[in-house]
């Protein structure tokens, strides 16, 4: 455990991914800042509609994340060529998942009606969903390379590829909801399709730079007589990825059932709760890192039959979650007062969101032990388990605490994040546990070669 070695191995793997997962985070910031200065309506609607798009994504999103799960292992068995074929075949999975999820999200306007939120609202959540969903299939084939990228330890490209969609975003955001020069000044429509001009970008150059990489192509993109479309390798990825994102969609089902709770509560209340959450997926998003980067050393160690690394790979990576989690979190509370007005500069909502941060960063930290686990038990291929987990906690038990005390005990927006950080918890005591238990060495999805 106390191996520098293994914690820079560590490090390596996860600082570009945390790099990469806060430049989204970085790019919500922007969107959010931008669209806050529309009006509060604006940003709760843009807030819900984020919410709900991810719902959507996240079933086909967790079904592809199988690719990082067999390439880590196939790498760790020393089967490069297999890693190249997980590739190519989840490409194929990824545009029947992005051909559905668009299919579903041009008729979300109905559903909208029926959470019961404000027709105003709805209409201006589905503009700007609408000229979102224009980079949805460069979402997910931006995902399957860059799950290869994370599976063979390569995580550097994908960060610098988010760090140049960074500038775009910024350029893409201020021109197309402000106007600048030719570009027309088209408000919440604008942000949507700046988002879906950074999505192609990110893929398109992620794609280029795997297509030029000489030092990848001779070690994995190797002669195979197996076809590129291979049926037995795409039911094994579904088979495997189904529990990821039906577990997924679920997680996000229940989070827009909690953001639907805090739109009843009031637009106010659903717009300083979007604040509070864009503030703390920092912590999201770096605990993100690190679970991909678990992921990534569990699939590779397993591969290798050293489950014995693997388990020690997991409790460094609960570490440096909980240690980062917690550094974020003091300087959200002893910060908020300079954070909070740089998103909104509506005095009441501002006074709701400085109630939420504490609270938040509790649930925050929480979340992170959680994601570290199920990276773990996703690099093992333990993915049925998790989605149990979480079916029970965030549905059975989640749902029916956190509309208590938003709605029925008046709370408003800090019952929603009090009865969230309370459900979170429980769920990170049962993940842990699970990974303690170590059913997940016993798994084996690949075979070395000779």
């Amino acid at each position: 455990m106390l191996r520098w070695d293994k914690w820079k191995e560590l490090l390596r793997l996860a600082f570009p991914v945390v790099i990469s997962k806060l430049s989204f985070t970085f790019m919500g910031l922007v969107d959010t800042a931008m669209v806050g200065h529309l009006g509060a309506d604006e940003q709760a609607a843009a807030g819900f509609a984020v919410v709900y798009l991810f719902t959507l994504y996240v079933f086909g999103l967790g079904t592809i994340t199988s690719v990082n799960t067999l390439v880590s292992q196939n790498d760790g068995a020393g089967n490069f060529g297999r890693c190249w074929q997980v590739v190519r075949n989840g490409l194929f999975v990824s545009i029947a998942m992005g051909g559905i999820t668009w299919a579903a999200l041009l008729m979300s306007k109905p559903v909208f009606h029926m959470l019961g939120l404000n027709a105003a609202l709805c209409d201006m959540a589905y503009d700007y969903l609408f000229y979102r969903s224009f980079g949805i299939l460069g979402v997910f084939g931006y995902w399957v390379y860059n799950s290869f990228y994370e599976g063979i330890g390569k995580t550097r490209i994908p960060m610098i590829v988010t760090l140049w969609a960074n500038v775009m975003n910024i350029v893409f955001d201020y021109g197309l909801i402000f106007g600048i020069g030719p570009l027309p000044a088209m408000g919440l429509k604008g942000a949507g399709l700046a988002t879906a001009l950074c999505n192609l970008f990110m893929f398109g150059l992620l794609a280029l730079l795997l297509q030029r990489n000489k030092t990848i192509a001779r070690k994995y993109r190797t002669a195979t007589k197996a076809p590129s479309l291979e049926w037995a390798l795409q039911r094994k990825m579904i088979r495997l990825g189904l529990p990821m994102g039906a577990q997924m969609f679920l997680e996000v089902g229940a989070f827009l059932a909690f953001t639907t709770f805090a739109g009843w509560a009031g637009n106010t209340e659903l717009a300083a709760s979007q604040i509070a959450m864009r503030i703390m997926s920092i912590t999201f998003m770096s605990a993100w890192g690190v679970s991909i980067a678990t992921t990534t050393q569990v699939g590779r160690h397993q591969g290798e039959n050293r489950t014995d690394l693997a388990a020690l790979a997991v409790g460094r990576s609960l570490l440096l979650v909980c240690a980062g989690s917690l550094l974020v979190a003091a300087v959200c509370i002893f910060g908020r007062n300079l954070i909070i007005p740089l998103f909104t500069p509506v005095a009441e909502v501002q006074k709701i969101a400085l109630q939420l941060i504490a609270v938040a960063s509790l649930f925050a930290i929480f979340d992170g032990v959680n994601m570290v686990s199920y990276g773990a038990l996703r690099g093992a291929g333990d993915t049925v388990w998790p989605l149990y987990n979480v079916g029970i906690m965030h549905w059975l038990v989640g749902i029916p605490l956190v509309y208590a005390l938003t709605i029925p005990m008046h709370m408003g927006a800090f019952g929603n994040w009090l009865g969230m950080a309370i459900m979170m918890c429980v769920q990170a005591i049962l993940m842990v546990y699970r990974v303690k238990s170590g059913k997940w060495k016993q798994i084996r999805l690949v075979t070395q070669t000779a």
